[in-house]
């Protein structure tokens, strides 16, 4: 068997070797030290705790009257602000010659300025975003030219218009509607939920009524509507209801969406009411009906089942 042959030594110029030792100390994107993962770190900042107000104690409350319409509720997870941005690096810089990419500080698709407007007729209310102040209150609050269950009623002046034109095309149908109920102010919503409180514990009054500041009715573009004869008011067998059926078909004609559809509790954070009905505007309530009718999903923010 031959001998193997005996290798050259290989001659390494002196600036080959410079540039394989830097070579060799070039931190690995990713690697300690090095860019960090696009998107990484970043997260939806939800509202404060500290936000929410609770309920005042021992005041007076009016019995629950569906108040009860989570109506003016608000839902989960908060949607990422317009004003968050995404978390910056402190990763040491690297001799790499490639910066780090910079991560988007583009918000979410919910978190349009006209979604935290609460005097905006697409805000968006429930048990994650709640109007801010909390005792805000609309300037244009007007009583609306409709048959009612009691005085006084007020929703704001575009919702009240709309709700006009709803009755009057449901009566010109044979149909007589009645409302129920419209805006509510922060102090009359803290009665109301504490009366549910009392009867139902916390956790089954958040399913039903919302916490003061979190009521869509606390916007005055929220109104419950009923059957002239007050068969199934403020029931979920309202559907079942020549008056139900009339509005399910036709509210969003005239700008209204039924704002908690029956199986939309997980996403929501209430339980079907087809009597709670939530001005929009007739072009972003169709748009809204287009795409399954949840103001959550439609407008890109998530789920808000719990406060």
């Amino acid at each position: 068997m031959p001998l193997p042959r005996r290798p050259r030594r290989a001659v390494v110029p002196a600036l080959g070797l410079a540039a394989l030792l830097l070579a060799g100390c070039t931190t690995a994107p990713g690697g300690p030290g090095g860019p960090a993962t696009p998107g990484a770190g970043s997260g939806t900042a939800s509202p404060s705790a500290g936000a929410v107000t609770s309920p005042a104690r021992g005041g007076s409350s009016p019995a629950p009257t569906g108040a009860s319409t989570a109506g003016g509720t608000s839902a989960p997870g908060s949607p990422a602000s317009s004003s968050s941005t995404a978390s910056r690096s402190t990763a040491p810089a690297t001799a790499s010659s490639s910066p780090a990419p910079p991560r988007s500080s583009a918000p979410a698709p919910g978190a349009a300025a006209g979604h935290r407007d609460p005097a905006s007729l697409s805000v968006l209310v429930n048990k994650q975003n709640p109007l801010r102040p909390l005792d805000w209150a609309p300037a244009d609050l007007v009583t609306p030219d409709v048959p009612a269950t009691r005085s006084g009623l007020t929703l704001r002046a575009p919702a009240a218009r709309a709700a006009e034109e709803l009755f009057a095309a449901a009566a010109a149908d044979g149909v007589d509607l009645s409302l129920v109920s419209a805006y509510r102010s922060h102090a009359y919503q803290q009665d109301t939920y504490a009366g549910w409180v009392r009867q139902h514990g916390r956790a089954g009054a958040d399913r039903v009524s919302a916490r003061p500041g979190h009521s869509e009715h606390q916007t005055g573009l929220a109104l419950d509507v009923g059957a002239r004869d007050g068969s199934c008011t403020l029931e979920t067998c309202f559907e079942d209801t020549r008056a139900g059926r009339w509005v399910a078909a036709h509210a969003v004609e005239h700008g209204f969406v039924i704002r908690y559809p029956a199986g939309s509790e997980a996403v929501t954070g209430y339980s079907y009411e087809p009597w709670h009905l939530r001005y929009l505007g007739t072009a972003e309530a169709a748009r809204v009906a287009a795409v399954g009718g949840v103001l959550e999903t439609a407008w890109g923010f998530p789920a808000a089942p719990g406060y």
